[in-house]
């Protein structure tokens, strides 16, 4: 990287708060997460903390729910409005898909006011019941009808996910879905994650984020893998095209593993060890994310 090239950014996946304005349950002592060290982010992370060098850029970010308020989840992107950030931004709400049908719809027209770019119920370690449950397919009916992105947090490890993630793509094509974290991939289920990884490979409405490789040590000082983190690039990028592949931070979160700087160029120097080309770089940490979250282009 030379001294003349600036490196853009554009985040789909971080994580802005402030303690004293929410509720954000899960960062309270005593509730789960039950993580390592926990007691990094129990305190207030706002834009002005994503701190880069000068060969990086950051261009733009996507705000990720962080359960300021689950019963009213508008507020978090009313809350998000007051910050008025100076950067593009746009915000994925919190929609509780295991509400009864007229409930979630009811929270859905609340948020659109904010025009989120999206919508996410982790699914994880509950994905049994409500990624599987039949109503997800009339509220996904009526997300692609908004236009909405719906975020999904789950193991792509397992089959009956990956099945159920393809059918929802094929049922509604014009629905962009956009998997968290790598698809929460583990180095102990690589098989069958990368069977899924190829079975997506053909689906047009179906993105992934690649990001959370903290969340497998979860503790400050952790170091990260980074023969794991090439393989899961390597997977992912021999599978899909980079137009549907993007780079992000999870932050704050990324932090156990380093300053927000060190993420962007430890990926930097990973996708570069791998071939990347300036261009499939500018693709994956920026590109993309403009098109699949509406930012609009100079």
């Amino acid at each position: 990287m030379s001294r003349t090239d600036i490196l853009e950014i554009v985040d789909p996946h971080l994580h802005l708060w402030q303690l004293s304005a929410g509720q954000y349950h899960w960062l309270r002592p005593g509730n789960a997460p039950d993580w390592q060290d926990k007691a990094l982010l129990q305190q207030d992370y706002l834009v002005s903390q994503l701190e880069l060098a000068p060969s990086f850029r950051l261009a733009g970010l996507v705000h990720i729910e962080a359960g300021f308020d689950n019963h009213a989840p508008e507020r978090e992107l009313a809350w998000l409005a007051e910050q008025h950030l100076a950067l593009p931004h746009k915000a994925v709400a919190f929609l509780d898909c295991s509400l009864a049908l007229p409930q979630v719809l009811a929270n859905l027209q609340a948020l659109l006011p904010y025009q989120p770019a999206g919508v996410r119920h982790i699914f994880e370690d509950d994905d049994e019941r409500w990624l599987h449950a039949p109503q997800l397919e009339q509220i996904a009916g009526v997300l692609a009808e908004h236009q909405l992105v719906l975020e999904l947090q789950c193991s792509l490890a397992n089959a009956r996910n990956m099945a159920r993630i393809q059918q929802l793509a094929q049922q509604f094509p014009e629905l962009k879905l956009v998997l968290n974290h790598a698809g929460l991939a583990r180095p102990e289920q690589f098989p069958a994650w990368q069977k899924a990884v190829q079975t997506l490979a053909g689906q047009a409405n179906v993105a992934m984020k690649l990001s959370g490789f903290e969340m497998l040590a979860a503790g400050r000082y952790s170091q990260p893998d980074l023969a794991w983190q090439q393989q899961v690039f390597a997977a992912v990028l021999s599978e899909w095209p980079a137009e549907r592949l993007m780079l992000a931070s999870n932050f704050p979160l990324c932090l156990w593993q380093g300053s927000y700087q060190q993420l962007w160029q430890r990926y930097y120097q990973l996708l570069t060890n791998l071939g990347l080309s300036s261009t499939g770089w500018q693709q994956l940490s920026a590109g993309t994310a403009r098109a699949w979250y509406g930012f609009k282009t100079n």
